[in-house]
């Protein structure tokens, strides 16, 4: 059975932007660009994998643990991979090579049972071809199962992946139990996941017990919910951190603020939007192809770049806040493409903090670079008249989104013929 994926690549491409050596005299004017120098020197889209994911989901049975995982390699780090199944270099990947490298996995594995080691067996193996995996598009299906003695009371399985640690993400999660019997009490991780602890018990009664001040803390534990929103706050940052296309467009929405009352609600429109998309595409409910969003995305760049330097007085009031909403919904199609499969197989009593932590995470990213860039222009027009803070801020509006421009329309060439 093929094990699809809807994790949206991210195509790592690292590019050095290589100038002569300038002489200049310091001006405060150059302050804004070096200040976003930093972002332009690497430019990458956010939702470009060069790691390793590996997604596993946790199955509980009476007597039975199951791990379905699935292997999507970004393609940069693709072809090593490929390199190493692919042992022959024929450009296919036999079926002998297919279980060689299931077996790989599977010595990376360590899963127990109340402290007693306990063995994986393949189940199930399913894998794209050559080149598909290579495409960054197609993941490995790999489903291993573990026996164990059936018991009553609270029980504890421990799972570790050390499996290509240099490259790897790692995600992880238990669905909710077939059976009425099995219930699941805490879900545990380290940071990077590679660590998983899942307590269960197989014979309390599920008793649905209402959510007070005092049991807030009981519910959470019991469903995995802190948990989860910790770990998806992380990712929201690291994921908009490493996301310089997103970046870019919310330092645009900050160049043009001349207030800070402009920036909040600018902002808040951007914040507004691409929540409603991220939960409903999260959900399932919304859905729309990379080769429309990614695009869509890089023209936002170019849109308000070209507004910022051309018609600097038009890209404050109710124009722009119509302008951060609307591509505000395309930036959350976005934010979800890189999680949406694993949020979507979660428990719906922990779906929820997923989407909530990772957006905290997202609004997390967005706040590092706000805050010392609105702080960076405060500084710039202090203690000048009102005249003066207005010419310079024009001025600044225009150097920094003149810089930004030129990263967006290559954002929007490279996103059009990728997709073609």
């Amino acid at each position: 059975m093929s094990i699809r994926s809807t994790v949206i690549r991210r195509t790592n491409m690292e590019h050095s932007i290589h100038s002569n050596s300038l002489r200049y005299r310091m001006h405060p004017r150059l302050a804004l660009f070096l200040f976003i120098l930093p972002l332009l020197l690497r430019p990458a889209f956010a939702h470009q994998i060069d790691e390793y994911l590996q997604a596993t989901i946790v199955t509980v049975e009476s007597n039975r643990i199951g791990l379905q995982i699935r292997l999507t390699p970004g393609v940069e780090v693709a072809p090593k991979l490929l390199g190493d199944i692919d042992v022959d270099h024929d450009g296919t990947i036999s079926s002998q090579e297919q279980h060689a490298y299931a077996e790989q996995v599977r010595r990376d594995l360590s899963l127990m049972v109340d402290g007693s080691p306990k063995a994986l067996r393949l189940l199930e193996v399913s894998f794209p071809d050559a080149q598909e995996l290579t495409s960054g598009m197609h993941d490995i299906g790999l489903t291993f199962f573990a026996n164990f003695s059936a018991g009553s009371g609270t029980r504890r399985m421990n799972l570790e992946n050390r499996h290509r640690t240099e490259m790897a993400v790692y995600l992880v999660n238990c669905l909710k139990p077939s059976d009425s019997s099995i219930h699941i009490i805490a879900q545990k991780r380290n940071y990077s996941q590679s660590s998983y602890q899942l307590d269960f018990d197989s014979d309390s009664v599920n008793q649905t017990q209402p959510v007070t001040s005092s049991g807030l803390t009981q519910w959470l534990s019991r469903t995995g919910g802190l948990s989860v929103g910790v770990t998806y706050f992380a990712h929201g940052i690291h994921h908009i951190l490493t996301g310089y296309d997103h970046l870019l467009f919310v330092s645009l929405l900050a160049l043009a603020a001349t207030t800070l009352w402009d920036l909040v609600k600018v902002v808040t429109a951007f914040t507004f939007a691409h929540s409603i998309t991220l939960t409903l595409a999260t959900l399932k409910l919304v859905s729309l192809p990379g080769w429309i969003v990614e695009p869509v995305i890089a023209a936002s760049i170019v849109f308000v770049a070209l507004q910022n330097v051309f018609w600097p007085e038009s890209a404050r009031g109710i124009g722009r806040l119509v302008a951060a909403f609307s591509f505000g919904l395309f930036h959350g199609l976005g934010f979800a493409g890189g999680l949406l499969d694993l949020m979507h197989t979660m428990p719906s009593g922990t779906i929820v903090f997923a989407i909530l932590g990772f957006s905290l995470g997202v609004e997390a990213g967005h706040l590092t670079v706000l805050v010392p860039l609105y702080g960076l222009l405060l500084a710039i027009r202090f203690r000048r008249d009102a005249l003066q803070r207005e010419q310079l801020a024009i001025k600044m509006q225009r150097l920094g989104s003149a810089g930004v421009l030129l990263i967006g329309v290559y954002y929007l060439c490279d996103s059009l013929t990728s997709s073609s």
